[in-house]
């Protein structure tokens, strides 16, 4: 693309110098009566400046010719130079705003840069996933870039972290108004499995969340919101999950409050970057957990893998406008995983590999396919 648009802007100087060119070595050889190769040979060195002197204009007319080949391929080529190197600067700039779009396949989008955006940003890199991250305020963006640049080097430092920690080369930073389509169209939606919307605006976060399932009805959206009564009318946009910060942080901090190891137990959960995860991994036919009741399966789990067994979520039969699973945790001991159904465990850091080779599917929900 790059190179098309290079080509688009000096073709036409380009077909100047060659013109001239052709018509400068054709009446030199004319007039100097040398041989074609000699022609081509002194129009070259010519151009160049290089002048060796060895084939020279020996009459009026051919040295009419040189000083024209001379003087106009001298101004002509210094537009050409100039020209590449201003398009050259243009398109690092563009690159830098992500305007040339991502190619990024089963990736995450991000829309917005709050904390909940970042600490959504920080988990993701944390945990391997590519993501697409896109900011209307261009300060905001090299702020972002700062913080990828600088967790991903930290992350590099951990030997826990290093080898799973997402590369530079899987993050995508834009600048657009993704309440607009033309800017959504920069994050390859079509390739992209979950969208968190998660900007400081209710109404942008609305727009947004709709424009997005009417691009790319497969997308698992997430909207974080500051107002509750959004909820239901986001729920029947076909989000996802709904979420506010605001009564999130509260319970947390009322949890540090009474219970300050709750509290601190629930930040170990959520932050991927040490101690422990909680993961759901899917329960299918040929699961180690299929078909078992609940305290055999958790035996079993912790035998194997050292991880914890502590709910299943369940579809549920009628979901409407919300959630399409029902999560139970601690279900009674006779509960059955069946396929179909979600495990919830809890591993650590270290037994995550055990389990992986374990369990043999990757935690989260499988990419929706489009219609």
């Amino acid at each position: 693309m790059q190179i098309l648009r290079v080509l688009r802007k000096i073709w036409k100087p380009l077909s100047i110098v060659a013109i001239i060119y052709v018509v400068c070595v054709t009446g030199f050889i004319y007039y100097t009566g040398v041989t074609l190769l000699n022609g081509i040979y002194w129009g070259v060195i010519t151009m160049s400046t290089v002048g060796y002197g060895d084939v020279v204009p020996t009459n009026p007319p051919s040295k009419v010719f040189a000083m024209v080949l001379a003087g106009s391929t001298i101004g002509v080529i210094g537009y050409v130079v100039s020209t590449i190197s201003t398009l050259a600067i243009e398109a690092r700039e563009e690159e830098l705003l992500g305007l040339d779009g991502t190619r990024l396949n089963g990736h995450v989008v991000i829309l917005g840069w709050t904390a909940v955006a970042r600490s959504a940003l920080e988990e993701f890199i944390l945990t391997g996933r590519s993501v697409a991250v896109m900011s209307r305020s261009q300060e905001k963006l090299t702020e972002i870039r700062t913080f990828v640049t600088q967790l991903i080097r930290s992350a590099a430092a951990n030997p826990d972290l290093k080898d799973r920690v997402t590369r530079e080369k899987g993050i995508y930073l834009g600048l657009g108004d993704y309440a607009q389509r033309r800017s959504l169209e920069l994050l390859n939606l079509a390739r992209a499995q979950e969208a968190i919307v998660a900007s400081d605006d209710d109404a942008r976060n609305l727009m947004t969340a709709l424009l997005l399932k009417s691009i790319a009805p497969h997308l698992r959206v997430v909207v974080a919101v500051a107002h509750e009564e959004l909820r239901e009318t986001l729920h029947a946009a076909g989000v996802t999950y709904v979420i506010s910060p605001m009564d999130l942080g509260g319970r947390m901090v009322s949890a540090a409050a009474v219970q300050p190891e709750v509290a601190a137990a629930i930040a170990d959960l959520t932050n991927a970057g040490y101690g422990s995860d909680l993961n759901e991994y899917p329960v299918e036919a040929n699961s180690p957990l299929a078909g078992l009741t609940f305290d055999a399966a958790h035996s079993k789990l912790r035998a194997a893998t050292g991880a914890i067994l502590i709910g299943v979520a369940r579809p549920k039969k009628d979901a409407g406008d919300g959630p399409a699973f029902e999560v139970e945790l601690d279900p009674p001991s006779d509960a059955r995983l069946d396929v179909g159904t979600y495990a919830l465990i809890l591993v650590s850091m270290h037994h995550e590999d055990r389990l992986q080779e374990w369990i043999k599917v990757s935690p989260g929900r499988p990419p929706r396919r489009q219609a």
